[in-house]
């Protein structure tokens, strides 16, 4: 057996690459070298460009021009096969997993042990992922069903399928934009392990606060250009935002407490399944913004499902004025009438997953931009469509939310994540004044400056007189926008918080208490007085 060459100190080198998607170039010469055992954050806005260079580093695409070395090696991919041998591991923003396969048989998917005539050798598996684990917190039972776990247990099956194949080099595309606070810390705990281990590790994000407190290094690409680089222990966050839009973000303005009006939504007692949502009440009225907080899977889809018809329910819900059945079972077709009549009344959705319940992945950006809302906006006359004018008014829709997109008559599937989401609120906001707004984390897989843009809309809305339901895993969102808390835990409301002024916002820590409390703290309104950190 030959004993493996000793690694390079530079664990990639970017030389002059570049990667052109039509006229437009994704990636533009950018030359860029990354230590070996560091984790590095991979930063820009929403279209930059990271995804796109780290898919060149994992043979998921060709450059155009330029070259790439791994561990000191000239690297010319013909396939991830050739990464994936060389050492190399990405995990995609959206898993690629197989939900009805447990764990182990996932993890094994593609590099299979095989025993005597041909079965499967889980045994040999588990044993040698369990001698290799950087830490215990990945630990799983094997044996589970993947359709079955949570969101962030997901995502370490994805991380152990790289472990599995010895990978050298991780590339994390967007971890923590499904991940609560809780699972977000536990996995920078498991790269930090990992790390330790001499592994280099590579993660795309667009929140800050992660690089600061967990990475090593940054580097920034602004419209496919490297715009700056460093060290983090050394460098001021303002050069980072500089970096990565070419400016600095002045404050967001102070904003004023709601003023509620007239009720828009009114959960009365409302359970849903045997445990999933537990006799949870609470009103959203005119002029004001009411957050739901909680880790993920403590409730929050349902409440959506539920007030959408989706998901029978019990208890109460009225909304826009009309008063929602429940019932064991749902008519699918009598709770589509009911979804479009509150849609004409003024009800705008923003979905959790915004690929399979928001947009049509294959129909174009001018499509996608006022699907719906043909119909009220003129777009249609004797039931034909108005192209002319459908293209000017959604033009100037997706320019008031800075969506960005080489052409309209491109797919929506072929925008950013975070463009794709600019496009959801762009429609869902501009095509009518809403009245209601139910918004599920918001600002999933959004960059930092199209984030502000999006709060500050929610905010100019609710001054406006329209409600606001705001569903997010990031606590800090909650607390920048809501007037009032919900706090949910394993089904159960176990808090409620009010805010008094914008100068004495909600406390993390009450909030935070009762987000790990199941047994439920009284409801109440508190006066605080500490700014989020």
């Amino acid at each position: 057996m030959i004993a493996d060459s000793p690694r390079s100190s530079i664990a990639v080198e970017f030389q002059g690459i570049s990667r052109s998607i039509g006229s437009c170039r994704a990636v533009d010469g950018v030359s860029a070298k990354f230590e070996t055992g560091k984790i590095h954050a991979i930063l820009g806005e929403n279209g930059a460009g990271k995804t796109t260079l780290m898919k060149l580093l994992f043979g998921l695409n060709n450059p155009s021009s330029g070259s790439l070395r791994v561990d000191g090696v000239d690297r010319k991919w013909r396939s991830p096969a050739d990464a994936i041998a060389s050492g190399l591991g990405m995990v995609q923003q959206h898993f690629t997993l197989v939900e009805t396969l447990s764990v182990i048989d996932n993890i094994m998917l593609g590099y299979e042990a095989i025993k005597f005539f041909c079965i499967l050798d889980r045994e040999s598996a588990i044993l040698d992922l369990e001698k290799n684990l950087p830490s215990k917190a990945l630990s799983l039972d094997w044996h589970r069903l993947v359709s079955d776990l949570s969101v962030g247990e997901k995502q370490k099956v994805e991380i152990l399928k790289l472990i599995a194949r010895k990978s050298k080099i991780l590339v994390l595309d967007e971890p923590t934009a499904v991940l609560s606070p809780q699972e977000t810390e536990s996995l920078f705990e498991i790269l930090k392990s990992l790390r330790d281990q001499g592994k280099t590790v590579f993660v795309i994000t667009h929140k800050l606060n992660e690089v600061f407190n967990h990475c090593d290094t940054w580097f920034v690409l602004r419209a496919g250009r490297a715009t700056g680089s460093g060290d983090v222990r050394t460098t001021n966050i303002d050069d980072v935002v500089r970096a990565m839009i070419g400016t600095t973000l002045a404050p967001m303005g102070s904003r004023t407490v709601g003023r509620p009006g007239m009720s828009m939504l009114k959960f009365s007692n409302v359970s849903v399944g045997v445990k999933q949502l537990r006799n949870v009440s609470f009103e959203v009225r005119a002029g004001e913004i009411l957050g739901i907080a909680g880790v993920d899977g403590s409730g929050q889809s349902e409440i959506v499902n539920a007030l959408l018809g989706l998901q029978a329910h019990a208890g109460q819900i009225e909304i826009l004025g009309t008063q929602l059945l429940s019932g064991e079972e749902i008519d699918p077709s009598r709770a589509a009438r009911i979804l479009e009549k509150l849609r004409s009344d003024g009800l705008a959705i923003v979905s959790e997953d915004r690929h399979t319940q928001s947009l049509w992945l294959d129909e174009s950006v001018e499509m996608n931009a006022a699907i719906g809302f043909e119909v009220q906006n003129g777009f249609v006359k004797r039931g034909w469509i108005l192209w002319a004018r459908w293209r000017a008014t959604v033009a100037k829709w997706l320019q008031n939310f800075d969506v960005r997109f080489l052409s309209i008559n491109i797919s929506a599937g072929r925008l950013s994540g975070g463009n794709q989401q600019k496009l959801i609120f762009a429609r869902e906001i501009l095509s009518r004044n809403p009245k209601l707004i139910v918004a599920h984390q918001p600002t999933r897989g959004v960059d930092f400056h199209a984030i502000r843009l999006i709060h500050e809309r929610i905010l100019a809305a609710r001054d406006s007189g329209c409600a606001a339901l705001i569903i997010s895993s990031e606590l800090d969102e909650l607390m920048i926008l809501a007037d009032r808390i919900v706090v949910l835990c394993a089904g159960r409301q176990t808090g409620e918080f009010s805010r008094k002024s914008d100068s004495e916002p909600f406390r993390r820590e009450e909030i935070g208490s009762a987000m790990t409390d199941a047994g439920g703290i009284s409801r109440n309104e508190i006066r605080l007085n500490e700014v989020p950190s």
